[in-house]
């Protein structure tokens, strides 16, 4: 009987990762090729602004929710995960305005071009947009509504493509951005409208009970994610400051391309396994070991099979589809690859850090992270040589990503052993 009751709990969860799988392939189908012809019709300039936009408010999601939609994933209780869902609501709009008025001011203190009212206005919409459709995914994860979720992600990659097509032949430069805020726009009101049920006032004498019992979060998970991601969207940034706008443009395009498996994987894996993990922690430990591992495994074989085929036949499409315009595309796309094969390894099973209460081992991990990209960036100026600095991001964050891996399933096969 129990043999049963685990096979049907598994198969659920390889059923729910093909559900997401589902919507995310056919995104990124559509995706890619969107992706290709956009970047030829708008341009290394366009690009640029645009990956610096997405950088800024994949920053500011962080801080914005405070990393609370994870408190949503693992609660114990329906109810506490509707306190949480409405709570990170009520607060994204307060700190998204505070984070954005002390970046506005501190544009007088440094010279990007186009950094102006307008941009920040689109930066504030696209920041909380963003934030709160991260909140509303993270309820529909605790939900297990990924039908959802998947159909989301194809609509998103269909109706930014158009939007982005469409107001080229308006704003040469900012269509990709706002085209970008009308498709997350469409899709926040969608899911205030499925989720407006739950919409709620919140309880303080419960919030502080909740509160307390997920103080980690705030203390180390908060801090520890916002490191990481400043590592992950530093680097756009700083491209433009100190290299101009067409070499972040290359940059962000070969991230975009190499990252079509990664985003692909890591959407599809990492809402069913924080769920699952999370369960199989508190009911079976060994299957969460032999589960991570063929995860880990199958990420790994498909993320280098993707490279091969990207550095080999489909290299050379591109370099013709582009003619004379991206020409260091194949050096960025080279020297990446080695980097977005570590993060495969990894990225998809990051809410280990979550389940396992681990998130002291996750700061430290981020911040070297973060040092990493500053120390890549300081040597590349100095040099004048972008390619330096790719190349130590490269290498020592390959190596990090590796060994943390290592530390995070020797920790799983030392619980399992714990439970025999």
């Amino acid at each position: 009987m129990l043999f049963k009751l685990n096979k049907t709990v598994l198969s659920r969860f390889y059923k729910d990762i093909l559900v997401m799988l589902r919507g995310n392939f056919i995104a990124q189908i559509l995706g890619v090729f969107g992706t290709i012809y956009l970047a030829k019709l708008y341009g290394e300039e366009a690009y640029g602004y645009f990956g610096f936009f997405i950088s800024i408010v994949s920053i500011s999601n962080i801080i914005n929710t405070l990393q609370l939609e994870k408190c949503i994933v693992i609660a114990k209780e329906k109810s506490e995960s509707i306190f949480w869902f409405n709570f990170a609501l009520k607060i994204i709009p307060i700190i998204s305005v505070l984070f954005f008025s002390i970046l506005y001011f501190s544009s007088f203190f440094i010279t990007i071009d186009k950094l102006n009212i307008y941009s920040i206005f689109c930066l504030i919409v696209g920041s909380i947009v963003l934030s709160f459709n991260l909140v509303h995914s993270s309820f529909f994860t605790y939900l297990k509504r990924f039908v959802i979720m998947s159909n989301s992600k194809i609509f998103i990659t269909v109706s930014n493509l158009l939007f982005q097509i469409i107001l080229f032949y308006y704003y040469d430069i900012f269509g990709l951005i706002i085209g970008f805020l009308i498709t997350q726009t469409l899709v926040c009101i969608y899911f205030f409208i499925k989720n407006g049920s739950f919409l709620k006032s919140i309880k303080s004498e419960n919030g502080k009970q909740y509160l307390k019992s997920n103080s980690e979060i705030i203390k180390y998970l908060l801090p520890s994610n916002l490191l990481n991601s400043l590592a992950n969207n530093l680097m756009p940034i700083l491209i433009l400051t100190f290299f101009g706008t067409t070499e972040a443009g290359v940059y962000f395009l070969s991230l975009k391309i190499l990252g079509i498996p990664l985003f692909l994987i890591s959407s599809s894996v990492a809402d069913v396994y924080f769920k699952k993990a999370s369960e199989l922690y508190q009911n079976n430990r060994g299957k969460l070991i032999k589960l991570t591992k063929n995860i880990v495994k199958t990420n790994f074989l498909v993320m280098f099979g993707f490279i091969v085929f990207i550095n080999t036949i489909c290299i050379y499409l591109l370099e013709w589809y582009f003619d004379k315009s991206w020409e260091s595309l194949r050096t960025y796309i080279f020297i990446l690859s080695f980097l977005m094969l570590a993060r495969i390894t990894f990225n998809p099973i990051s809410s280990l850090i979550v389940v396992l209460n681990k998130t002291y081992e996750g700061l430290l991990f981020n911040g070297y992270l973060f040092l990493i990209n500053l120390m890549a960036i300081y040597i590349g100026y100095q040099y004048k040589n972008i390619l330096i600095a790719i190349a130590i991001l490269t290498i020592f964050g390959a190596i990090g990503y590796l060994v943390l891996l290592r530390h995070f399933l020797k920790h799983l096969h030392y619980i399992a052993k714990e439970d025999v």
